[in-house]
């Protein structure tokens, strides 16, 4: 009974498919036929030749060639000229010289290699292939071609199972669209899909994409790209964690860290998530949506709840057809001018910024308010300042006196950044505060239909007012609160972007209870252009 447990239990693992290394295909004997056998004792005792119409098979493996020896003892072949392998019916091998080791499964074909799978071609001087695992490797420079790709490296693995390729060291692959040079890529000659492992450049006529991990669907034209990323092109630059990117819409969407920089305009675009297509110029960017814009060595900072950027029709020759729209919750922040808004939108048309919806701005030494702004610029800088609908000019005087200014509509003139002249149409008023010898000797108060300021270095030089004009000037300690301030006046120091992080503070500001809000139901998108037809030039 002992005897026969041990033969039982020899039988069981003997037979179990993970029993040793060594299937009945490895330790099976290489046949060997042709038109002659060729046995010599100086060739070895377990050496044989045979020559004409080699056929060699072992397993479900079968090779052709011209001549060929046989070792027996170790059961191993080498054969010669017109190499044709054939494995399971799907594998075709070519080659000038095989070394077969059939105890391993190990084919090594040398010169002239051509190893072809459905439509797939590789290429090579230099290849093994391992049976058992199914894998073929070169290792000495090689080239596959499948369909319209065109894939070279120095190191090479193609899985057959998978129809996989491993791509290693100067790896190129070409198409009629692009070609991509790497360090490490895997193609699938099925899916036609290449997964980048290493850094890549995908080079277009159009574009440029650097990635070092993710894949590039050649088919389709589509790509997941996850480390490192970004897609260059003629004068922008999208960056992000993860960009979802389709070539033949242009369509590039990004999670993570979006950045669109635009050369042209030196312009950054940020965002937790957005999107750019490359082809229709439109742009996207959410969650915490900033943009920086430099101008003659400073940054402007800019953050809203959304970014978007849209192409507008043509109706002024200029190749920058496209309006920037930020809402809500605008901030902004440079060193010489901050602001709020809810909204705004800027024409590269004609260099126009218009804030909405009870904006403020604090510039040269002034806050401006009204239910409309616009700043005009030229070369960016900026040369006029129109404020619309309840227009209120705040600028404080050094000591604890604020000059004002008051109208309907204002149109500010601007040079070297600073004021030299305001237009008031409509019920214009002011209140400042003259000086003598460096002194305060009271308060001017004056009102008339409209009126003109001049100023130097920002302190007002003259007065020009036309159409019932009125003013008073009382000493400064015979003024009441009431008298000291226009109506409507409202000191929003406290609400102003000291640096560039606090536009991302949101506050709201206090009621003015002269301002109705004319914008109910307004919506910014709606916007398609901002250029009057007088201010086109």
């Amino acid at each position: 009974m002992r005897i026969l447990q041990i033969f039982f239990l020899f039988v069981i693992f003997a037979t179990h498919p993970a029993f040793g290394q060594n299937s009945p295909e490895k330790v099976k004997k290489i046949l060997v036929t042709g038109n002659q056998l060729i046995h010599d004792a100086s060739m070895g005792d377990n050496v044989q030749l045979i020559l004409g119409n080699v056929v060699i098979t072992h397993g479900n493996i079968i090779m052709y060639c011209d001549s060929a020896y046989q070792y027996n003892d170790s059961n191993r072949v080498e054969a010669y000229n017109n190499i044709h392998i054939i494995q399971n019916d799907s594998i075709h091998l070519y080659g000038d010289f095989l070394d077969y080791e059939g105890n391993i499964g190990l084919v090594k074909i040398r010169r002239n290699v051509r190893l072809t799978k459905k439509e797939m071609v590789l290429t090579t001087d230099f290849l093994d292939y391992d049976r058992n695992k199914d894998f073929a490797y070169y290792y000495d420079g090689g080239k596959i071609v499948d369909g319209g790709n065109v894939l070279t490296s120095k190191l090479g693995y193609f899985y057959s199972n998978n129809n996989e390729v491993f791509f290693k060291d100067s790896v190129v692959a070409e198409n009629k669209r692009y070609t991509i040079f790497s360090d490490t890529l895997m193609y699938n000659t099925t899916s036609k899909v290449t997964k980048i492992l290493g850094p890549t450049f995908i080079v277009g006529e159009d574009n440029l994409i650097y990635s070092e991990d993710g894949y590039y669907d050649t088919s389709n034209d589509i790509s997941n790209l996850r480390k490192n990323s970004y897609i260059e092109g003629e004068n922008t630059l999208l960056k992000g964690d993860t960009i979802y990117y389709d070539r033949k819409s242009g369509f590039g969407e990004v999670f993570g860290n979006m950045e669109l920089i635009d050369t042209a305009n030196n312009i950054t675009i940020k965002g937790d998530y957005g999107y750019y297509n490359e082809l229709t110029k439109k742009a996207f960017a959410i969650k915490k949506a900033t943009l920086l814009q430099v101008y003659h060595g400073d940054t402007l900072f800019l953050h809203a709840d959304t970014l978007r950027i849209d192409p507008v029709e043509d109706t002024i020759t200029n190749t920058d057809n496209k309006l920037l729209r930020a809402y809500h919750h605008v901030k902004f922040f440079r060193h010489d001018m901050q602001g709020r808004c809810d909204s705004m939108v800027y024409d590269f048309r004609v260099s126009i910024n218009i804030f909405y919806k009870e904006p403020v701005l604090w510039a040269m030494g002034n806050q401006m308010t009204a239910q409309v702004i616009k700043l005009y610029s030229r070369d960016q800088t900026i040369y006029k300042a129109k404020l619309e609908n309840g227009a209120f000019i705040i600028a404080p005087d050094d000591t604890l006196f604020f000059n004002q200014l008051k109208g309907k509509d204002m149109v500010g003139y601007i040079k070297d950044n600073s004021l030299y002249k305001i237009d008031v149409e409509g019920n214009a008023q002011t209140i400042y505060y003259p000086r003598d010898n460096g002194l305060v000797i009271g308060a001017n108060k004056a009102e008339s239909s409209d009126m003109t300021i001049h100023l130097d270095h920002g302190k007002i030089d003259d007065i020009i007012m036309r159409k019932s004009p009125n003013g008073t000037l009382k000493p400064p300690i015979f003024l009441t609160e009431k008298e000291s301030s226009l109506t409507g006046f409202r000191w929003l120091e406290d609400y102003r972007p000291k640096n560039k992080m606090d536009i991302y503070i949101k506050n709201e500001l206090p009621k003015n209870e002269e301002v109705t809000n004319i914008y109910e139901g307004f919506q910014i998108e709606d916007i398609n252009t901002v250029a009057p037809t007088k201010d086109k030039k």
